[in-house]
């Protein structure tokens, strides 16, 4: 199927607003069978976010605060109602409080609160259907790479977030994915995740490995070259991201993976588990942020928890920031 033409593209804004039951609002216009976001078109010299915030309170009567929209992502689908054209849009998720009191207003017919994963009968939009809806659905966690220390620290409470982090990798059924290192903290992530009956692969060089360093009780060790390589192997083989209490290894893994992601390269969810050790880290980013040198959303990007369980329902829940060099940025 060939792509239209750039001149048949219609280019849009649009904003997730989601309810407690994590449901989203949505419109029907009266020229249409079909439920989209609420949203629409461009008016001359608006930013996507401006196009967006006018169109919701022309079409459901919410007025919302700029500052509460979080670049989601560009997303391109057949047009509903325009034979030969696409659709391009500029989507918003709005993160400021639920607008109970939207209506139907101009335009639209209806307005109804449909699931992301049971829309029931309602007849939706390609773009919605198709690209949005799907991007907001849980994602499946079945392997997460695990960045941490090859030393075990000074701070006992350290290997203890470890040891409860690989155990509750196993009893969900994820893989761990991690250095393949027996030592520091990283090695008491394995040994708790093997201990409770988890799969575990390790990646780890054959430099360290001639050091003894190995884990031998993994499903899995797979031995590479350069650390280049070892950090390439476990982000290929991981549908998310954790970094532990660690050092400077940690830290450069992390940061690559946070960089990449950045860019849009790939769409894993980042965590940093143990919020007491990560604080000097958060405080230093949301510098960089008052700087200028980060985005507030790619910030808002990295998930913290203290709690393992809070984090991968965090991580399965997370929707990636607009890539940096997008038209949605505000």
């Amino acid at each position: 199927m060939t792509e239209p033409a750039a001149s048949s593209t219609i280019h849009v804004a649009a904003v997730v607003l989601r309810n407690r039951e994590g449901e989203v609002l949505c419109v029907r216009k009266h020229s249409t069978p079909r439920f989209q976001l609420p949203g629409g078109k461009f008016e001359p010299g608006e930013t996507p976010a401006q196009a967006a915030v006018r169109e919701v309170c022309e079409e459901v009567g919410v007025d919302l605060d700029p500052a509460s929209l979080r670049a989601l992502g560009t997303f391109t689908a057949p047009a509903a109602n325009e034979p030969g054209h696409s659709v391009r849009a500029a989507v918003f998720a709005h993160t400021g409080p639920e607008a109970a009191h939207a209506r139907a207003a101009a335009e639209i017919a209806e307005i109804a609160w449909i699931h992301p994963a049971a829309p029931g009968a309602a007849q939706l939009a390609p773009l919605l259907a198709g690209a949005v809806f799907p991007a907001l659905l849980p994602r499946e966690l079945g392997t997460v790479a695990v960045y941490a220390g090859a030393s075990p620290g000074t701070n006992p409470a350290n290997l203890e977030l470890a040891e409860a982090f690989g155990t509750v990798l196993a009893r969900r059924g994820i893989t761990l994915v991690y250095g393949g290192s027996r030592v520091g903290v990283m090695g008491r992530v394995a040994r708790a995740a093997v201990g409770a009956g988890g799969a575990s692969i390790g990646v780890l060089t054959r430099h360290l490995a001639g050091f003894e360093l190995k884990f031998e009780g993994l499903t899995r060790l797979e031995l590479v070259d350069t650390l280049a390589q070892r950090k390439a192997r476990m982000s290929e083989l991981s549908d998310a991201v954790v970094a532990l209490p660690g050092g400077s290894g940690t830290l450069d893994e992390l940061f690559e993976e946070w960089t990449t992601q950045q860019l849009g390269l790939h769409r894993r969810p980042i965590g940093l588990l143990g919020a007491r050790f990560w604080a000097p880290f958060v405080e230093m980013v949301e510098h960089m942020v008052a700087e200028g040198f980060i985005r507030q959303a790619d910030r808002d990007a990295l998930v913290l928890a203290d709690e393992p369980e809070a984090l991968l329902d965090a991580l399965a829940a997370w929707t990636p920031p607009a890539p940096r060099y997008t038209t949605t940025s505000l």
